[in-house]
């Protein structure tokens, strides 16, 4: 198809989405674009039990991908109901395709899951790229929601998910919550330094973590959940420069209530306090806060569940850039290192029109 023709195509759709648009009395969706885009979504979709885990296979100083949220089934957010019938993957999976039907774009943008769950970052690496020698796709997007922490501390994170099972099974919410305190108390104290602050460097004797290594030189766009931990900062991979960290605000849809205040922290997603009126931020800071309510209809239940979390706003995110990429291609804004640009490395929380205004003003047409 030559050129000339395809763009009049795509302006006869614009038409079109325009028309029905005013008929019906709904804002119109955006003309499918003249590229496809493919999402992997690299996650957790329970074919790893971390139980099962030969830990003497790993190697001092490997770093190992993990679903903390997944992990006992369990989320650090708005809903006391884990997800136990569902696996932490297919529920994000399940809410992109959700925003895909919705926007029509089913022709335009396919879904790719990928689990990392429980293995090194360098098998994690290995992994991607063999999904991505599959695509058929014009542009690539990850999706990815999961922690990156050292190798060595998966028993730690077992045994907690064990007593986290246990504590739902007996049905006792007040020990469950507080085991998770635990849990993340140990994390941040004895785990968070793989995800400082500080993004790694190329030092003769640090070399690049596998899997960040690996994103420099995929030439793919990269979204990460920034974790549900309270911190001032997101885990990796989302704090690696070239991913975009994704925060999560109170509400659902793409835009949040307000922009960021940063002496109180709203509206980032918060859960209630030991003391009253004082609540608890549960969102690491991240590039770009979403709404990260996400109403879920869980497989075997009648009723929606309403769960919460960075995991399911990095999604909404992820969809605006493939509706973006499906109309611009391989030729999105970058930084000065060839990144996407609305990976800035300032974790300002930036709502959507914030980042996109700030970072790629080209993208502003594209917005929903």
């Amino acid at each position: 198809m030559s050129i000339r023709k395809r763009w009049w195509m795509c302006r006869l759709a614009l038409v079109m989405a325009l028309s029905l648009g005013a008929l019906s009395g709904v804002a119109p969706a955006a003309a499918q674009g003249p590229y496809t885009v493919a999402i992997l979504v690299v996650d957790d979709f329970g074919l790893t039990d971390l139980a099962a885990v030969d830990l003497s296979t790993f190697e001092a100083g490997q770093s190992c991908a993990i679903s903390l949220e997944g992990q006992a089934f369990a989320v650090r957010g708005a809903t006391a109901d884990p997800l136990t019938a569902q696996s932490h993957g297919d529920v994000v999976l399940g809410q992109l395709e959700e925003m895909i039907t919705e926007a029509g774009a089913e022709e335009m943008i396919t879904l790719i899951p990928v689990d990392v769950h429980g293995v090194s970052t360098d098998v994690a690496a290995e992994r991607i790229e063999a999904a991505l020698a599959e695509v058929e796709a014009d542009v690539v997007l990850l999706n990815m929601s999961f922690a990156v922490i050292p190798c060595e501390y998966l028993q730690a994170i077992i045994d907690f998910g064990g007593q986290l099972l246990a504590a739902r099974d007996a049905g006792n919410l007040n020990r469950f919550r507080s085991l998770f305190q635990r849990a993340v108390l140990f994390y941040n104290d004895r785990v968070f330094p793989v995800m400082s602050r500080r993004p790694q460097q190329a030092q003769p004797n640090q070399p690049l973590d596998p899997l960040q290594a690996y994103l420099a030189e995929a030439g793919v766009v990269a979204v990460a959940s920034a974790g549900n931990f309270g911190l001032k900062f997101p885990f990796w991979p989302g704090a690696w420069p070239g991913v975009v960290s994704v925060s999560a605000s109170q509400g659902q849809g793409f835009y949040p209530a307000q922009s960021w205040d940063s002496k109180t922290d709203v509206p980032l997603l918060t859960i209630p306090g030991d003391r009253p009126n004082q609540p608890l931020r549960i969102s690491n800071y991240g590039e770009v806060m979403m709404p990260g309510e996400y109403a879920s209809t869980v497989e075997g239940a009648t009723t929606q569940t309403v769960i919460a979390g960075t995991s399911f706003a990095a999604p909404r995110l992820s969809m605006v850039v493939a509706r973006y990429l499906a109309q611009v291609g391989d030729d999105y804004c970058r930084d000065d290192d060839g990144f996407f640009a609305l990976a800035s490395g300032e974790w300002k929380n930036l709502t959507l029109p914030e980042a996109v205004g700030t970072y790629c003003p080209a993208m502003q047409p594209f917005l929903p």
